[in-house]
Order: C-alpha cells, then structure tokens, then sequence
C-alpha cells in the first residue's frame, strides 16, 4: 500500500521573512505616529514676558559657537501674520545644547519675537511652523514632511515680547510625503533652521557624537 505523503505546514523561510518585514514596518509606523504626536504637543507656543527671566533658560539659548540667529523677514507682505506690519515677525533658531551624546536626542527651539511697535496677530498653527535639519546641502530632516491634518493658530503678541515652540528629534531622516528612509543621521556638526509661515531664521549648528 503507498504510504500517503503529508505536506508541512510549517511556514517557510521566505513567509519568514515577510512576517518579520510586517511587523518591522508596523513599529516604524507607530513610532512615527508617536514622534508627531509630541511634535503637536510641543507646538503650543509659550509666551514669555519681555521685562521677565525665561522660565527656561535653555530655552532663548542660542548654539555656542555660532552667530546670533536673527529673522530673514519675507520681501512680500506676509498673508500668515494678519495685523503684523513687513518685518515685525523675527524668527530665530536655537537648540537646548550644542553637543549631543549618542543617547541624547537635540531639543530644537523655535523664537518668535514681534519686533515692533504694536500688538502683532500671529499665526503660530502647525500649518505654519517648520523644523528643518541640514548636514551641508543635504537635506536631512523637515517636521513638514509629515504633518497630519494641520491646524491655524492666531495669537497676538505684544510688542517686544516673543513666543517659544519646542521639538525634539530623535535623530530619523524624513522625505516629502512622509516616506520612509532607512538611512540614519551620522555623527558630525548640523544646522537647524525654523521657519514660520514665510519667514525664517539663520541657521543654528549643533553637534551629534
């Protein structure tokens, strides 16, 4: 009598493979969505009263080493600030630290300052605000790349006084349309750049070890 053969049904190598790649993706997936999550958290703007200390001095710190960050107003009237005059709006780039360990992941930190003479109507919403890391002419990182259902947010700002966001980045390249990049930062020297609507700020460099 032939002995009737029995198929395995033991997953192969290559089913392997793609279940790993599943759940490989899976938890990229998450973890993105829990970057931007804290980058929406992080983007409500804390005043600061200009005759008063900063609560947090690290944050109005500007990189050690480097000039003084100032604003590069727009040369066209700015649509995203209603009620600001040409140049009111100064936008500067900082970081917490200059230095960064290789468990440490660089607070970014965006300033805003009204520059003029009169209360100045801001919007300082998702839909505006961008954290950009370069390394030379490479563009490594922008939180515009994957911002999900962005949102408009008007504040008046007083004369003279400014308004901080913060961002942490935990060291992942971004591409336009969110895609996926395997590559990782190295380490070596970066520069930080914010920008708010139209107008942006020099760039503030920073080191990864």
């Amino acid at each position: 009598m032939a002995q009737k053969q029995v198929r395995s049904t033991r997953p192969s190598a290559r089913v392997y493979r793609r279940r790993r790649l599943a759940v490989l993706i899976a938890t990229l997936v998450l973890v993105g969505l829990l970057t931007w999550a804290g980058f929406g958290i992080a983007s409500l703007l804390r005043p600061s009263d200009p005759g008063a200390a900063p609560a947090d001095p690290a944050a109005s710190q500007t990189v050690a080493g480097s000039p003084q960050a100032s604003g590069v107003p727009s040369t066209e009237p700015s649509a995203e600030t209603p009620g600001c005059l040409e140049g009111d709006v100064v936008v500067t780039a900082s970081t917490a630290q200059v230095t960064h360990g290789p468990a440490e992941d660089p607070v970014l930190v965006m300033t805003i300052k009204n520059a003029g003479t009169t209360d100045c109507m801001v919007n300082v919403g998702t839909s505006q605000q961008d954290f950009s890391v370069m390394s030379g002419a490479d563009r490594i990182f922008s939180t515009s790349d994957c911002v999900e259902d962005p949102t408009d947010t008007e504040i008046t700002v007083k004369p003279g006084a400014s308004e901080t966001a913060r961002f942490t980045w935990t060291r992942v390249r971004s591409a336009p349309g969110c895609k996926f990049v395997a590559a990782k930062p190295r380490p070596g020297t970066y520069g930080f750049s914010a920008k708010l609507g139209n107008v942006s700020s020099e760039t503030a460099r920073f080191e990864l070890r």
